[in-house]
């Protein structure tokens, strides 16, 4: 079993209680669950708590050396070096109510690895989407129709930067389905950033990290991240 994260006092505690089918705060639980992946603990922690836990596991504790540590010196000893709570935001804390760091889905590909998952799972996401920001510094022809092959035939607003689409770029794309309304972002929505994004009904962000291009293209490397934007 490899150990990925430590977690505080308090949601340590409430893991258990939720475990043991306890009264819990549900937002909390839901939060932690957001985050959680296998814990590592010590008897310390337990003892602190009052948690019973079985002969075998404390032994097993005991035997590992898991005693007690500290939560950060806990935290050394796991494969992400992260301890949860609901407190504080400095390293090596996270802070499961809200903290810069997050979990979310994503994918890594090589070169000459077919992206096809990503692709059906990208369009799933924009299959129901009242609109859509495509954000794209290096936005051409060739960007334009493989973001046509993503977005759904239907009624959809499309929103763009200012000067990354040309009238004939917008007209090129106008022509993929008369339903598409495409204007100009006037909120401001991203500014000089590197990456490209598609934002879906301003709560689901799609991080492309290679581009548009490389969706489609295997001869690069390729990295997609689905968050919920805040």
């Amino acid at each position: 079993m490899e150990y990925t994260i430590v977690l505080s006092d308090e949601l340590l505690k409430a893991y258990y209680d939720f475990k043991n089918s306890k009264q819990v705060d549900q937002n909390l639980i839901t939060n932690l669950f957001k985050y959680y992946s296998i814990h590592l603990t010590n008897t310390a922690q337990l003892n602190r708590i009052g948690i019973n836990v079985d002969d075998s596991f404390r032994k097993n504790l005991l035997r590992k050396g898991y005693t007690n540590q500290t939560l950060e010196e806990l935290c050394e000893k796991t494969k992400y070096k992260l301890i949860l709570n609901t407190e504080r935001n400095d390293y090596p804390y996270i802070n499961i109510n809200a903290d810069k760091i997050e979990r979310n889905f994503t994918a890594t590909y090589n070169k000459n690895e077919s992206r096809e998952k990503t692709i059906k799972h990208i369009k799933a996401l924009c299959r129901n989407a009242n609109y859509i920001f495509i954000y794209d510094k290096h936005m051409n022809d060739k960007v334009i129709k493989k973001i046509s092959n993503i977005l759904p035939q239907k009624k959809l607003n499309i929103i763009y930067k200012a000067k990354q689409l040309s009238q004939t770029q917008i007209s090129s794309l106008k022509k993929e389905c008369k339903d598409w309304k495409i204007q100009q972002d006037s909120q401001n929505t991203y500014h000089d950033y590197h990456d490209r994004y598609l934002l879906i009904d301003n709560n689901i962000e799609i991080i492309l990290t290679s581009g548009f291009d490389y969706l489609f293209d295997e001869n690069k490397d390729f990295t997609y991240i689905v968050r919920t934007r805040l």
